[in-house]
């Protein structure tokens, strides 16, 4: 199933080695830039808005990165993301594997598996008492969906960024291997810039690897499928069913009213994650390693296949 990745890498006319590694690095970090200054536009808008209507706007719908402001800046670096890398390859957008082929069926499949990996977490979480947990019985239904749609625009924008194009040209000139590898790791580096270089303590430590581990995953998960919206699906409905429906943080990022209550454990941080939220601990860590060592079972089985049907 690998040669559905494949394709796209072969699709890739492109052969300089700087346009292959270095242009797309650059617009990696343009989109960073970008995404600051959208940030602060973000902020401004916010306050002038409290100042113009003379009252005070619901700064911790904002901050929860949650609101409808932030939806409307993701929605614009989703608009950025393209358009960028659009200009700056030689194939169609189609031809690099962003495209809707089979979206809906894929991204279904996607949804089960991240609504899995939620819940097996929260119960896990539930039962070995690190979180205490109350039904929320003022629920704002249109919350719902606006988190769901949030969770969806971010995922969708991770996927084409870090792996549509970072995977995909890299693998051209790097190889697989050492595509993820570089992928993942540079996941990894966009948060420690965000967190201003601090590596604290263990649980931030336990952030970073699961950063990793879910990285190199979803990267393994496409590599062999070939279709983006299978890891849209688990993305979204991850972190939808961690922030809306159990009430988790996602390190900076949660939901005003989930439908679950959650009070974390104190001297359970190593599980629960603490502030960071559920994929701060150490459950998401295993679930992550158990993923990236059943893929690469997958991989490595189909590679044996077809070297059998080779000889044969």
């Amino acid at each position: 199933m690998t040669n559905k990745f494949q394709s796209y890498v072969d699709n890739i006319q492109e052969s300089n080695k700087k346009n292959l590694f270095i242009l797309p690095l650059i617009i990696l970090v343009v989109m960073q830039i970008i995404g600051f200054f959208l940030g602060m536009a973000s902020v401004f808008i916010v306050s002038f808005i409290s100042i113009i209507k003379h009252k005070t706007i619901d700064f911790e719908a904002f901050l929860s990165g949650t609101s409808f402001i932030n939806l409307i800046t993701y929605i614009l670096l989703l608009f950025f993301t393209i358009l960028l890398i659009k200009q700056n390859t030689g194939n169609k957008l189609s031809e690099i594997g962003i495209n809707g082929e089979n979206g809906i069926k894929y991204f279904c499949y996607g949804s089960i598996v991240g609504i899995v990996m939620a819940t097996i977490v929260f119960l896990l979480l539930f039962f070995s008492n690190s979180i205490l947990v109350e039904m929320n019985e003022n629920i704002i239904y249109v919350d719902i969906f606006k988190v769901f749609v949030v969770f969806f625009v971010l995922a969708l924008g991770d996927q084409i960024l870090m792996r549509n194009y970072l995977l995909t040209f890299f693998t051209k000139i790097m190889g697989i291997k050492n595509s993820i590898i570089s992928t993942s790791f540079i996941s990894v580096l966009i948060f420690l810039i965000a967190k201003g270089f601090k590596i604290l303590d263990i649980k931030t430590l336990i952030l970073f690897l699961n950063i990793f581990l879910g990285y190199m995953l979803y990267s393994l998960i496409y590599y062999f499928y070939g279709n983006m919206w299978l890891v849209v699906g688990i993305s979204t409905l991850n972190n939808f069913f961690q922030t809306m429906v159990f009430g988790s943080k996602l390190d900076i990022l949660y939901a005003i009213n989930p439908l679950f209550k959650l009070r974390i454990i104190e001297n359970t941080i190593i599980l629960n994650g603490g502030n960071y939220g559920f994929e701060g601990g150490i459950f998401y860590t295993i679930l992550y390693l158990i993923g990236v060592l059943f893929m690469l079972y997958k991989i490595n089985s189909e590679k044996v296949a077809e070297r059998n049907i080779k000889l044969n």
